[in-house]
């Protein structure tokens, strides 16, 4: 990483256009880090890109970079005799990889942010690039805004609502599902092929024969503080009055953004007899359903839904043969 003076050193990146951001010292212990990310769809309309940081009225860093040196990170201590100074980054974005500031012109994009320290912690100012937001129509925000998805919003991101600081943070943005400074991820087991319905307790459930002879039911899943993409979603079981354990599932698939702050995803086909065993031993049964979420970060949250499986099977009208 290259260093940009003893108060901070620059750095940009985001998940579609990863490298891993790198430091020659070990991070402080207190102070903000600003991330700088990009979307893909500026790799062809930007060449360089101009970083300049202050923290209060001082300058701290001030860089030429190529785009295609994203990501990195511009790490800024408090100054001794103000701790609670403001940290700002305005980031110009020029489409000639050749821009010198003798170059002249100007930008076609403009991003900028302002935040403060939080004392005792290293936080992350993650600054976005977007597609959205180059040659902006209607010009320039005014001061104290920024471009934010394609429309001019305020700039200041308050300081509790920084994320922590990690070493991952180029490949752990945030997401509809997964916010930033997420809580403890909540998980709701319920049911349905074409939405999420949730279920009351012990709620009786049929088991139907699928087109291609398996017997199954369908699983749906509600949750919040766990990545949208890149999750894993896995389905267990086991019949509690026998102890007949039921197969072990996993889907790789994303969550559609649900009322509340959740996240769901359903039609979870979870096949009872996938490994040979005779479906008719879960018939008539209580079932208890716990599914496990596993998200890209490596956090991971756990449901479990009381089940009464029907003594008699659901055959669609297209599928014969039911026993």
């Amino acid at each position: 990483m290259r260093v940009a003076r003893a108060l901070g050193a620059l750095g940009v990146g985001f998940a579609w256009l990863l490298a891993p951001a790198c430091s020659s010292s070990d991070p402080p212990a207190e102070g903000v880090v600003v991330g700088i990310q990009s979307e893909e769809s500026l790799a062809s309309a930007l060449g360089t890109l101009h970083v300049v940081t202050t923290v209060g009225s001082s300058p701290a860093s001030d860089q030429i970079l190529a785009l295609s040196a994203l990501p990195d990170e511009i790490r800024l201590s408090p100054s001794a005799g103000d701790p609670n100074a403001t940290v700002s980054v305005r980031v110009e974005g020029y489409p000639s990889a050749g821009w010198t500031p003798r170059s002249g012109g100007a930008p076609t994009l403009v991003r900028t942010a302002e935040t403060h320290f939080v004392q005792g912690h290293l936080r992350l100012l993650r600054v976005v690039l977007q597609g959205v937001c180059v040659s902006l129509p209607g010009g320039p925000c005014a001061a104290r805004e920024t471009c934010i998805d394609g429309v001019c919003q305020p700039d200041i991101v308050p300081a509790l609502d920084l994320e922590p600081y990690t070493a991952d943070w180029a490949a752990n943005p945030p997401d509809v599902c997964k916010p930033a400074n997420p809580g403890p991820p909540v998980l709701q087991v319920g049911i349905g092929q074409t939405d999420y319905v949730p279920v009351t307790p012990s709620q009786t459930v049929q088991m139907e024969k699928g087109p291609q002879g398996g017997h199954h039911v369908w699983i749906a899943v509600r949750q919040r503080n766990l990545k949208q993409s890149g999750s894993t979603t896995t389905i267990t079981s086991v019949v509690p009055t026998t102890g007949l354990v039921g197969p072990k599932t996993s889907f790789a698939l994303s969550f559609d953004q649900d009322e509340g702050n959740f996240c769901k995803l359903y039609g979870l086909r979870y096949q009872l007899d996938v490994d040979g065993t005779d479906y008719h031993q879960f018939l008539g049964k209580p079932l208890d359903v716990t599914v496990t979420i596993k998200d890209a970060s490596g956090a991971s949250g756990t449901g479990v839904a009381h089940l009464n499986i029907d003594p008699t099977l659901l055959c669609p009208a297209n599928i014969s043969g039911c026993t």
